[in-house]
């Protein structure tokens, strides 16, 4: 987790527009602080935390004055910290009725819930049905690789010694799930399993061996959630980021420069795996939106060599290998977690005809031998193809 922690760090400092593809000397500390950049009367603040989503959360916001900043800061984290345990099918919180409460119920009647957690269900039940591959009821499939994942956790390569380097190869007894359980548990996963009653704000799993999973989209729900809340209470210029969700509000502020830059992870930085000239592959340049990334070195164990993430195509039951990285570049961030991991779990032709089929969505694919493609939307805002944040 340090190599993948540093090299977020190298990204938000990216973001933040200094312009450098290599970052790491320049990461910043744990604590809220002011950053160099002055905007006016306004000044750039910057936190991170790490005890939400089971990620790294970092926040960014201009405001008038440290006490300010502080104040929101003290909201985002609160905000965070609520919707994780609302939305968490992990752990049970006294007082709350969250996603384990829901499917601890299944075969046993309707559970009443909270209006954000109804909604999160909502939203990724008519998604689903737009769109299909993303499925919330697929977590009888998804815990059993969860569990493997758990019991065969790679040492990132930053923790290794010399003497460590074969376990680039897995732990020596890392296995994967036989086809047969999974397969077993596949038939817990219909959807439609799910009834959702807007009378009541309740949820009813008929199906007792099915499990509701919102880890696909759950980071990008609550980020929009956030964002849009502290926009709604006045703040004008904020980037927040969660596990690779990052959302935008209003616009670089800065007189040097007209937009934010979003640097794109190269995932052979992060597992390892070959020399990587970069900590980034690209850099998008943008403002008052959403940049959501699904990769496969993120969350991962090695068996023989081999890596197994935590994506899992529904069509195989297996981790999907068509990229390395798929990432969705549109307003609302909810939207781009949810077509991220389905982009990821398509064929790229079928990925690319789904994203351009939709308005204000653009897409960038880094695949296995590192070589990308994007939408042609998304190219005036790339670095690789000549965009700058200058003004």
């Amino acid at each position: 987790m340090k190599k993948l922690l540093a090299l977020w760090m190298a990204a938000l400092v990216l973001m933040t527009g200094c312009g450098q593809k290599n970052t790491a000397e320049n990461e910043p500390s744990n604590k809220n602080e002011v950053q160099a950049s002055e905007a006016g009367e306004i000044s750039r603040y910057q936190t991170t935390f790490y005890d939400t989503f089971d990620t790294v959360v970092s926040a960014i916001v201009y405001a008038s004055s440290e006490e300010e900043a502080n104040a929101y800061f003290e909201t985002i984290h609160k905000r965070y910290q609520e919707l994780d345990h609302l939305y968490s099918s992990f752990k049970n919180y006294d007082g709350i009725v969250n996603v384990k409460s829901v499917n601890d119920q299944a075969g046993k009647g309707k559970v009443v819930v909270d209006e954000e957690l109804y909604d999160l269900l909502r939203f990724s039940k008519e998604q689903y049905e737009k769109y299909g591959e993303t499925n919330i009821a697929f977590g009888a499939v998804t815990s059993i690789w969860q569990s493997y994942r758990d019991a065969y956790e790679v040492v990132p390569e930053s923790e290794r010694s010399a003497d460590d380097e074969a376990l680039k190869k897995g732990l020596p007894d890392a296995k994967i799930p036989t086809m047969e359980k999974l397969q077993a548990a596949n038939k817990h996963t219909n959807i439609d399993d799910i009834v959702l009653n807007d009378a009541d704000h309740s949820v009813e799993i008929k199906d007792p061996e099915l499990k509701i999973d919102v880890g696909a989209v759950a980071k990008g729900y609550a980020t929009e959630l956030i964002g849009e809340e502290l926009r709604a209470s006045g703040l004008e210029t904020a980037l927040i980021s969660a596990g690779g969700n990052v959302k935008i509000i209003g616009s670089a502020p800065e007189a040097e420069r007209n937009s934010f830059g979003i640097g794109l992870q190269n995932p052979e930085a992060i597992t390892g795996d070959s020399a990587a000239e970069d900590n980034m592959k690209d850099i998008i340049y943008t403002n008052d939106t959403s940049v959501v990334t699904s990769g496969d070195y993120q969350r991962y164990y090695i068996v023989n060599g081999k890596h197994y993430h935590h994506l899992i195509d529904p069509d195989t039951l297996m981790p999907a290998d068509h990229f390395r990285s798929v990432t969705i570049v549109t307003k609302d961030s909810s939207l781009a977690d949810f077509l991220s991991t389905t982009a990821f779990c398509l064929p790229y032709e079928k990925g690319r005809a789904l994203i351009e089929s939709l308005d204000g969505v653009e897409a960038y694919w880094i695949f296995e031998d590192g070589s990308t493609a994007f939408t042609d939307g998304l190219k005036p805002m790339l670095d690789s193809q000549g965009a700058t944040n200058a003004q």
